[in-house]
């Protein structure tokens, strides 16, 4: 208890030495979690943590994002390819399958932020970085299909073959500073020409990760060297503390009445204990909350509303974030084999001992659904007629009773594997500091031990857990058992997360996110047929299919869809949110134009229609 509250008022402290706001047209920004990395990792292959691709659209817009509404919207291209612009095109290639040619001009303005333009050299960079053999990307399934076709150095077409439905939402490709990440990349290319994807993976990864780190850490940005093209420039970012963002005097979009009637300055202030976090902002000392910030009781705390209601707004976002466990179902760690992980009754069993009902109805009064699948309710892939698991502690008992467990004389389960007794004692790994999911972790683990399952828990920051050493590292015994935390799905949701080939392993250089290592045949035979239709009420059908097997399945244990708070201090405009903005719910999908309505800044959108109608 002691510690807690010297956390609070040393966040209250140092945070309140930085109070501007409108005072000198800044943002102050307060955020649970801290990035391990960013900018130059441009691939994610270092880390895919949620807060590094939020304070990434500071610094990197896309060609084309998608906006509140679920529409694409250009950005650093001149307009959106569509069929009726004729800058989309089909070519029927047999079997079933087209390929999908989208031209796309960079806008003729576009800059970065030393001033040199920004060109197709920078697009067919990132092609080439992408496309390198064995390189650990998160999509392989993107990298394996995509081409490119430059025609100057404003236009290009990327290619798809064979094209999925989801190719036209959002940007077909990224880019990255070639001038400045180049002459590296050089030396890269020339370290890995003799290497064999199959037998030097690892040595690859190293490579590859390296040439990431150099441009991405902390030391490395702060000596102001790397490039960028958003509105704003990372200026200092001091570990553990603060990240200070300026603005970037090349970007080329103007804001109504121009650049200088908007937020200035945006510094991020990290406290990963978000009760810490809860207390900054009752202090009066943030602007705005993170994605990645205040859990949702904290937010809906009476305390936290009296104190902080008139001075914020508070909002609760819908939003395709999933709360879930994953589950390590290789069959080569010790641990899955003992307990059963790979057994889908022993998933069952889990999922059956635990009152997500009652959690949800206990801590966020109801507003955030229970999930029966990962598909969340605002897709319109969601099928909301699978199997559900019901809280049934003598169904879990019956399930364990039927794979040989039996009460130890300490009423842990025991059974017999191998020759030797083994006892149900799982390994359950979350982000330390995150109130709501330490609290889960209590809350789940006492109905446990009264199935006989012994929880060890093993958390750790953020920046730990979801670097790929560690997340993309199940196969390897890295986390033996229960793995808490949040995917962000967006609309071009392709059923990548479960899909065979996308398991990190040794032999695929860790690629893929299928992280728990599940594989089904028939899932992966529709998912393939789905990504390839475009007649959207088939999709659907066999979407429906997919989440239909996954529940009977269960790869992984689906707790709930979240409703994010947004809390915004009043009279700060246009830092809003929506359920697929961005691509990922991110409340500065539209960075140029957060301000301040004392400032001169107009309001552009309104987030009451974006937002749960909670009182």
């Amino acid at each position: 208890m002691r510690k807690v509250g010297k956390l609070a008022v040393l966040g209250l402290t140092a945070l309140g030495l930085a109070l501007a706001g409108p005072q000198d047209n800044s943002l102050v920004v307060g955020a649970s979690q801290e990035p391990r990395v960013l900018a130059g990792d441009f691939l994610s292959v270092i880390s895919n943590q949620s807060i590094k691709a939020e304070i990434e659209q500071y610094l990197y817009p896309p060609f084309i994002t998608i906006d509140l509404d679920g529409k694409n919207v250009a950005v650093l291209a001149t307009e959106v390819p569509t069929v009726q612009n004729g800058r989309v095109r089909f070519t029927d290639i047999g079997g079933g399958k087209r390929r999908l040619e989208i031209d796309l001009t960079i806008r003729p303005d576009a800059r970065w932020s030393d001033g040199r333009p920004l060109t197709t050299e920078d697009v067919q960079f990132y092609f080439e970085v992408g496309k390198a053999k064995g390189m650990p990307v998160l999509n392989p399934d993107y990298w394996q299909r995509v081409n490119l076709r430059v025609r100057d150095a404003r236009n290009f077409t990327v290619i798809f073959e064979p094209a999925y439905a989801t190719d036209l939402i959002g940007s077909p490709i990224g880019y990255a500073p070639k001038h400045i990440m180049g002459a590296a990349w050089e030396q890269v290319k020339r370290q890995t020409a003799a290497l064999d994807p199959a037998r030097d993976a690892q040595r690859l990864n190293e490579i590859y990760r390296n040439f990431f780190t150099q441009f991405s850490t902390p030391a490395y940005l702060n000596q102001r060297k790397m490039a960028y093209s958003g509105p704003f420039v990372v200026q200092r970012w001091v570990p553990g503390s603060t990240l200070d963002l300026v603005r970037n005097p090349n970007f080329p979009i103007e804001p109504p009445g121009g650049a200088s009637r908007y937020v200035q300055r945006v510094t991020y202030r990290f406290i990963q204990n978000t009760a810490s976090l809860q207390v900054a902002f009752m202090g009066g000392s943030l602007d705005a909350i993170s994605r990645v910030g205040l859990t949702f009781d904290q937010a809906r705390a009476r305390e936290f509303v009296n104190r902080v209601g008139r001075n914020f707004d508070i909002w609760f976002v819908p939003g395709a974030i999933w709360e879930h466990i994953d589950i390590n179902q290789f069959p080569n760690v010790p641990q899955v084999r003992d307990l059963g992980l790979n057994d889908k009754r022993t998933r069952q069993a889990l999922l059956h001992a635990i009152n997500r009902e009652g959690f949800v109805r206990t801590f966020f009064q109801g507003l955030q659904p229970v999930s029966h699948t990962w598909i969340a309710p605002t897709n319109p892939l969601h099928n909301p007629n699978v199997r559900k698991y019901e809280y049934n502690l003598d169904r879990a008992r019956a399930l364990l009773a039927e794979m040989g467990w039996r009460p130890g004389p300490d009423g842990i389960l025991q059974r017999t594997v191998d020759g030797r007794t083994v006892r149900f004692e799982i390994e359950w790994v979350t982000t330390a500091g995150n109130v709501v999911r330490e609290r889960f972790q209590q809350f789940v683990a006492e109905d446990f031990r009264k199935i006989g399952i012994a929880v060890r828990i093993n958390n750790a920051p953020s920046a730990v857990v979801f670097a790929d050493d560690f997340i993309q590292r199940a196969s390897e015994g890295r986390w033996t058992g229960m793995f808490m935390f949040a995917w962000v799905s967006g609309l071009a949701e392709q059923g990548n997360l479960f899909a065979c080939e996308f398991r990190p392993t040794r032999e695929n250089n860790y690629v893929g996110q299928n992280v728990g290592g599940w594989c089904n045949p028939e899932y992966d035979r529709l998912r393939e047929q789905a990504n390839l239709e475009f007649d959207q009420a088939r999709r659907k059908q066999l979407f429906d299919r997919m989440q239909e097997i996954w529940a009977e399945e269960l790869p992984a244990l689906p707790l709930y869809f979240r409703a994010d708070p947004l809390v915004v201090r009043k009279g700060l405009v246009n830092y809003v949110s929506a359920a697929y903005s961005g691509g990922n719910n991110y409340p500065n999908w539209w960075p140029w134009a957060i301000g301040w309505e004392s400032r001169g800044a107009q309001k552009l959108f309104d987030q009451a229609k974006y937002a749960l109608p909670v009182r």
